[in-house]
């Protein structure tokens, strides 16, 4: 085979596996340019990502990033917070947890448990509206082994048996100045 036939057979093999991920994943994009960034000049894509039943509208220097938890369905990081492994130090992580019996309790609980670990402390919750959506927010923090301190805002949406977090996270250090970002995308967040 000549140079060119290798070349084009590589290029071929690439965009079936970029493809086969996508559709393997269950990922979707859709692209909108949204400008009017009203603190820069710079102009703002708006990027829409689905998955899982999960819909995500999210702006580009946001990315798709993993997630630590194995009950995640989407994980998007600010872009510049990533580190080596792809994990976002500033990051909005949506997960699914079946359940059974009373919704409240079963969120209460979940809290009451990681209260007993030192690493945790409990800053507010409550009940929220969120889109005129009724949702429980835990705010807290929490130490890593590393050192890092973190903040949490965690939303809670029943559907049926299926508990739904939406979870935003940032060093303590960032996460006054990345939270507007965040309850954007959160607002933005469908639950299909």
């Amino acid at each position: 085979m000549n140079k060119l036939t290798v070349i084009g057979v590589v290029i071929l093999l690439v965009i079936i596996a970029v493809f086969g991920y996508i559709v393997v994943n269950d990922i979707q994009f859709d692209h909108n340019k949204n400008t009017g960034n009203s603190n820069t000049n710079e102009s703002v894509t708006m990027l829409t990502m689905s998955k899982g039943g999960v819909t995500v509208y999210y702006p580009s220097n946001w990315v798709l990033s993993q997630a630590t938890s194995n009950n995640s369905i989407i994980a998007i990081s600010k872009e510049s917070a990533v580190d080596n492994l792809e994990i976002g130090q500033v990051n909005i992580n949506v997960e699914k947890k079946e359940f059974s019996g009373d919704f409240n309790s079963f969120v209460n609980k979940s809290y009451t448990n990681i209260q007993a670990d030192k690493a945790f402390n409990l800053v507010s919750s409550g009940e929220v509206a969120i889109n005129d959506e009724k949702a429980l927010q835990y705010i807290y923090t929490s130490s890593s082994n590393s050192g890092v301190l973190k903040q949490h805002k965690a939303l809670w949406f029943e559907r049926g048996n299926e508990a739904y977090v939406i979870m935003y996270s940032a060093p303590v250090d960032k996460y006054e100045a990345n939270l507007p970002a965040a309850d954007y995308i959160i607002s933005h967040i469908k639950i299909n």
